[in-house]
């Protein structure tokens, strides 16, 4: 018997267990099909080995990377639970940096950024094995999230390495940080939680205004908002309006989850019943994403190379 998980989990499992129903179970739709089906939250989110490292003349190493990322989840899962708990919109100083970390690792371990580099990189065309192409990506995730936040409080490290690209934009004085707390709940959760949405300054003009709020087109340095779903009731709006979170719906929330979505979107087994007008909402949502999504997934099929 393996001393190891096999199913490496790219969406924290304590974030799904906030969005389940009875017996953790949730409903799962496909962004690429219109396929919909039932799952646990052990169950999705997750590639067989996907983080493991793999050196000649070594056996694989199947623990170092979900350890870090663990640990990383536990100070988010820690910060979570208190801002449940709470009934503020102010997010405090303590979870913001926690989250802000959580989030730099989401967006740096997303599937779908790493099928985007591997193309970009030409390594298929290179020859290169999937278990190398694999280690590679971890490699980056390594000196970019991982190394910073391990080296984030030591005050003999250099700043360029303790240094996030999003952590600090996140961070930063420009961004204001809330609760978003709607009464009855309602909200989405999706393959990605670093929800980005429209632009500030002078928009790239290649690229179609409506693909701003898939996320699409922007960078760290010029998205207006960064919507996180954090649970059924619960979100996190961070954004250079300090009024956004005061005029977003729940609807609107929502669709920023759904148009973020690279792989799935999905909710408790409950929920339709209890949010009718969402789901009616879910299901053009998901098909304005179908019809758009083929236009800048690059052939991102989940479940594949990588």
């Amino acid at each position: 018997m393996p001393l190891h998980a096999k199913k490496h989990h790219f969406i924290p499992q304590f974030l799904l267990r906030h969005f389940a129903g009875q017996r953790g179970k949730l409903v799962i739709h496909q962004v690429m099909s219109e396929r919909r089906f039932n799952s646990s939250v052990g169950d999705v989110g997750h590639r067989n080995l996907g983080h493991s490292i793999y050196r000649p003349g070594q056996e694989p190493d199947h623990v170092s990377m979900e350890a870090t990322m663990g640990n990383i989840e536990g100070e988010a899962a820690t910060a979570v639970r208190e801002l449940v708990q709470s009934r503020e919109r102010a997010v405090p100083t303590h979870a913001r940096h926690a989250l802000a970390w959580l989030l730099a690792l989401q967006r740096q371990r997303s599937r779908f950024l790493m099928h985007t580099v591997t193309k970009k990189i030409g390594a298929e065309d290179r020859g290169l094995s999937d278990e190398e192409i694999q280690t590679a990506m971890m490699g980056l995730i390594s000196m970019h999230v991982i190394r910073p936040w391990l080296l984030r409080n030591d005050d003999d490290a250099y700043y360029k390495d303790q240094w996030n690209h999003l952590v600090s934009t996140l961070l930063s004085s420009d961004m204001h940080w809330s609760c978003y707390r709607p009464r009855g709940g309602g909200l989405l959760v999706s393959d990605n939680p670093v929800c980005l949405s429209g632009v500030v300054g002078t928009p790239p003009p290649e690229i179609p205004p409506a693909f701003f709020d898939h996320g699409v087109g922007i960078g760290f340095d010029n998205f207006r908002r960064l919507t996180v779903p954090l649970g059924s009731r619960l979100g996190v709006v961070i954004s250079r309006d300090p009024q956004d979170a005061s005029r977003l719906r729940v609807a609107d929330f929502n669709r920023f989850t759904v148009f973020n979505s690279r792989e799935f979107v999905a909710h408790a087994p409950e929920w339709p019943g209890t949010h009718p007008r969402l789901a009616q909402d879910l299901s053009e949502l998901m098909m304005r994403q179908r019809m758009v999504a083929p236009a800048f997934l690059q052939d991102y099929a989940p479940g594949g190379r990588t």
